[in-house]
């Protein structure tokens, strides 16, 4: 029996270019029939939670289908997303099915932008808007990396011009493309304490007005599903991966 939530990733292609992306493109990218067998398989082995992600799940076409598939078999839905593109169908099953979104955004305008590779920070901004305006339980989870400790106040400030309720920070780990570029992003230890400590303090300064968490995906193995179909606990890069199954089609 597998955990109850999941990593579900759809698809490895994306629409942005993050240097510190932790499953960039590698060509997968299967069909909604494909995917639907999958999450069937998962469902019947003790999963309950399909956390979508990618790649950029968005982009899938089959996307909205999905996630009312899960809840048709009685399981619950989760997304993470950098929130480019919005489609309209997609926008209505997550208000229909509550499902949870979390929405990647790095800081300001020019520092996202440059931390994506291409202009998104305007169209994210008005998609987050546009959820929120829907009553979906949306929130927004930013990376940091060595030397970007100071997003972490800026990022806190924005949430509550948006009327966002919940801010993950996550540190930087060295995974996919940000393996290739640890030597500019990795933290130092010192870093990395000065960063937990900081996001206590806007814990704090914040009070109920914002959750700020610190979601460190190093603290344990992540259940993923990948595109390809093999099924992971995912550590703190790929050295450390375990295969939990054998492919699946």
């Amino acid at each position: 029996m597998l955990d109850e939530v999941i990593c579900f990733r759809v698809t490895r292609f994306c629409n942005a270019r993050c240097g510190f992306c932790l499953a960039p493109s590698d060509g997968s990218h299967p069909d909604t029939s494909t995917l639907t067998a999958r999450i069937d398989w998962l469902l019947a082995n003790g999963v309950r939670t399909v956390h979508f992600c990618g790649g950029e799940p968005t982009i899938h076409p089959g996307l909205a289908d999905l996630i009312q598939h899960v809840h048709a078999q009685g399981g619950r839905t989760r997304l993470t997303t950098n929130g480019i593109v919005l489609p309209g169908a997609v926008l209505s099953v997550l208000k229909l099915r509550r499902t949870s979104v979390k929405v990647s955004i790095h800081g300001a305008r020019e520092y996202h932008d440059q931390m994506v590779g291409c202009t998104a920070f305007d169209q994210t901004s008005e998609n987050l808007r546009r959820m929120a305006a829907d009553g979906i339980d949306v929130s927004v989870q930013t990376t940091v990396v060595s030397g970007g400790e100071h997003v972490v106040p800026w990022m806190a400030s924005y949430c509550i011009r948006m009327g966002i309720r919940k801010l993950s920070i996550l540190p930087f780990i060295p995974r996919g493309s940000g393996y290739q570029r640890r030597g500019e992003y990795e933290l130092t230890q010192g870093e990395r304490q000065a960063l937990r400590d900081l996001v206590k303090q806007t814990r704090k300064a914040y009070g109920s007005r914002l959750d700020v968490r610190w979601l460190d995906f190093t603290a344990r193995p992540v259940l993923v599903m990948e595109a390809d179909g093999r099924v992971l606990l995912e550590g703190s890069t790929e050295g450390f991966d375990k295969a939990v199954s054998v492919n699946l089609v």
